[in-house]
């Protein structure tokens, strides 16, 4: 199954003025279908009242309401869904915030156009929804997630900002849960006439003819971000929350709408993941809704770290989730044995509400274990505090009070490059660095030595400027993330710390692959594939370099028979293309995370679900290589390395998703980001598409994680010519 959208390199901020935004809705709930074939739901009108009601509040004045209510402005027909979006794309202005909910039956046909990896496309019924003709497998006047995708994506291309929310399921499993009580928003495939055992899995290789997916994003588009109800193995429920005690369904809502809508009826002022990680907490402790874990929503975008709705503000620090005495974190989120985490409960109380502490007793990748600890614990490398009382039956979220220092990372003394030699301690140079780094290590908790010989950061001086990298030089010149001289100390501790961060996420992540077993293999096969820029399009060194017209001319003449496998330690030249594929190996559901530390230490994730034996599919956007680049890193050869992680998919719990959690830099400081933005230009053609995903979310429990080392040099240019293409100096 595809994105319905897909998130890119980059996000552009563009500065509206709020005095000028305006916010916007879209709720469309449908629970009466012309077809008697097709159960009638009963959630989806209070669904579409309630929000409309929580949306006036919150400030929202253009409200498109359609539904089965007095008030609608019309009934939820395929063509009069299609009317609200195109109304809402054309009322919408840049720097708006645009709502859309969607609440009622989803469900799967076959995919026409061959693009989805497990055959089907993903649907969402209309109240005129019909049943497929025999063996056309498509269900008249449904709404792909092709379609909707392309109608957000409308939306986007005004500078608004969508958040999308849909309470349905598209699962196929067929199974209808009528309960006292509880009924679940889901019409099976077959009973809409398709079969899906004709579904044919297709692919989703991108041409580099016609530009690869969201590479860029168009220039002035709005971000996006969605929530789901549940995962694709699972169905989303709607249930009577008066418990029986009301005669008619006025008292019927979807678990989902509802548990956003009383956080969003609070006031409080919470960021997108806040606000998910509160719906999960709500949706599986069986707080205010009278049952057990009962599904598991997920999110996808690019602004799940943003103020909802834009509001100026955030709320606290970062939290995770607590579940009796474990936490919904672990070394992939930097805790460790011995982490002392304040507890709270909940997402939105005050840094100073802390219920208790606990310390971190043992920790696995994504899950860490934990002991009460006195408030006077002070973590120390190699011992824990001893317990004091119990875990406090009211937290259910956490936020990391103080790490003990356990990791130490290795600098190199300070190189001369030109003679290969170090400095002197004593030399200035010497002594700025080690007072930044001695700062550095105190504000990451990350230590930080300078070893006599093997280091993990080599440390070069070349013309007034400090570079950092595994190796700070390739072929004589400099490498890596540059520090001049002329700027001031507190901006070389803000790098080091980037660097102290990369490290420890390096190191984590190495150690991972090293545990995996021989005997339990990745479900998930990984393609890294290299398309070479020929060199005859570059510019030779010393010429006047425009970076984006060079790549796009270099990107024009390459083709995708060109593609070979990436090779080892591969030397990589400015605008060399690289892709990467993956595809399930047997069935079940994982999360998959390319995670990126660029010459500049700057981590980029990109996020897929993986499900099942499919096709090979996408593994993010292709990469861009660039020595050269446009932006405020104009210079960016240097070291890199690439890590695939592949978790299972975990019951009742937030997605493994670590975009916005593991990045550590901030605007384009990205070298791969500021190439993808530079070539927007050639590359945006499925990003104006647009597109969102279908599917429904996660699942399974964690067995255990894998991971998928690459790594490459982006050579300076003056190396490239003087090796020629494939060559050696």
């Amino acid at each position: 199954m595809k994105h319905l959208f897909r998130l890119c390199l980059l996000a552009f901020v563009l500065g509206a003025s709020a005095a000028h935004a305006e916010s916007r809705a879209l709720i469309i709930g449908v629970a009466g279908y012309d077809d008697p074939n097709i159960p009638d739901l009963l959630g989806p009108t209070n669904d579409a009242l309630l929000m409309r009601d929580v949306l006036a509040t919150s400030g929202f004045s253009d409200i498109t309401l359609l539904g089965d209510m007095n008030e609608a402005d019309g009934r939820p027909t395929r063509a009069v869904i299609l009317d609200g979006f195109s109304g809402l794309a054309a009322r919408a202005r840049q720097g708006d915030q645009v709502y859309i909910h969607l609440s009622g039956h989803g469900s799967r046909q076959l995919d026409p156009e061959g693009d989805e990896t497990d055959g089907l496309d993903e649907i969402f019924l209309p109240a005129d929804t019909a049943i497929a003709e025999a063996g056309s497998g498509l269900v008249p006047n449904a709404i792909t997630d092709d379609e909707i995708g392309s109608l957000l994506a409308e939306i986007q291309s005004t500078g608004a900002d969508v958040f999308f929310v849909m309470d349905s399921c598209h699962s196929g499993s067929g199974t209808r849960a009528f309960a006292r009580g509880v009924a679940d928003r889901q019409v099976s495939p077959a009973l809409l006439g398709i079969d899906l055992a004709a579904a044919r899995a297709g692919g989703s290789v991108r041409s580099v003819d016609s530009g690869p997916d969201a590479v860029g994003q168009a220039e002035g588009s709005g971000r996006l971000i969605a929530f789901y109800a549940t995962r694709s193995n699972d169905v989303a429920r709607e249930v009577d929350m008066s418990n029986g005690t009301v005669a008619d369904d006025s008292e019927w809502f979807g678990l989902f709408t509802a548990a956003i809508a009383s956080r969003l009826e609070s006031g409080q002022t919470l960021t997108y993941r806040q606000l998910f990680q509160s719906v999960l907490s709500e949706l599986n402790s069986g707080s205010g809704f009278g049952m057990g874990a009962v599904q598991t929503p997920l999110w996808e975008g690019d602004m799940i770290d943003e103020p909802v709705f834009g509001k100026e503000g955030r709320a606290g620090p970062t939290r995770f989730l607590v579940d009796g005495d474990a936490v919904d974190a672990g070394r992939l989120h930097g805790l460790e044995e011995g982490t002392l985490l304040a507890l709270v409960a909940d997402i939105s109380d005050p840094q100073d509400a802390v219920l208790g502490y606990a310390q971190v007793e043992a920790v696995e990748p994504r899950r860490a274990f934990l002991r009460p600890v006195a408030d006077d614990c002070v973590p120390e490398a190699g011992t824990l505090c001893a317990f004091a009382g119990g875990l406090p039956e009211a937290a259910r979220f956490a936020q990391v009070e103080l790490s003990p220092v356990t990791l130490t990372i290795a600098f190199s003394p300070v190189f001369d490059a030109e003679t290969g030699q170090p400095l002197s301690p004593d030399a200035p140079e010497s002594g700025m660095v080690a007072a930044a780094l001695e700062d550095a290590s105190a504000r990451t908790g990350i230590g930080a030595e300078f070893p006599a010989e093997i280091f993990d950061v080599q440390i070069a001086l070349s013309q007034n400027t400090l570079w950092f990298g595994p190796a700070a030089t390739i072929d004589g010149a400099p490498a890596g993330l540059a520090f001049g001289l002329a700027e001031d100390e507190p901006r070389l501790v803000q790098l080091l710390g980037r660097v102290l961060r990369a490290e420890r996420l390096a190191r984590t992540l190495d150690a991972l692959g090293e545990e995996a077993s021989p005997f339990n293999p990745s479900p998930v096969a990984v393609d890294v594939e290299r398309n070479a820029s020929p060199i005859e399009a570059l510019s030779k060194p010393g010429a006047r370099v425009d970076p984006r017209r060079e790549c796009q001319a270099a990107l024009r003449s390459m083709r995708e028979t060109g593609f070979a496998p990436l090779q080892g330690m591969d030397d990589l030249k400015q605008c060399d293309l690289l892709r990467f594929r993956a595809a399930g190996e047997r069935d079940g559901q994982r999360d998959v995370n390319r995670i990126h530390i660029d010459a500049q230490y700057c981590v980029n994730v990109d996020y897929e679900l993986v499900e099942g034996d499919q096709a090979l599919r996408d593994l993010g956007d292709p990469m861009v290589m660039c020595s050269d680049c446009p932006g405020p890193v104009p210079y960016s050869a240097g070291y890199e390395r690439l890590y695939v992680l592949v978790s299972e998919l975990e019951e009742n719990a937030e997605a493994l998703n670590l975009s916005g959690v593991l990045e550590n830099c901030t605007g384009r400081e990205g070298t791969r980001s500021a190439a993808a933005s530079a070539l927007s230009g050639v590359l945006e053609d499925a990003a104006r598409r647009g597109r969102t995903r279908g599917s429904m979310g996660l699942g399974g429990a964690l067995s255990d994680v894998w991971v998928d080392r690459y790594a490459w040099r982006v050579l300076p240019r003056a190396s490239v010519f003087a090796r020629g293409e494939g060559g050696t100096p």
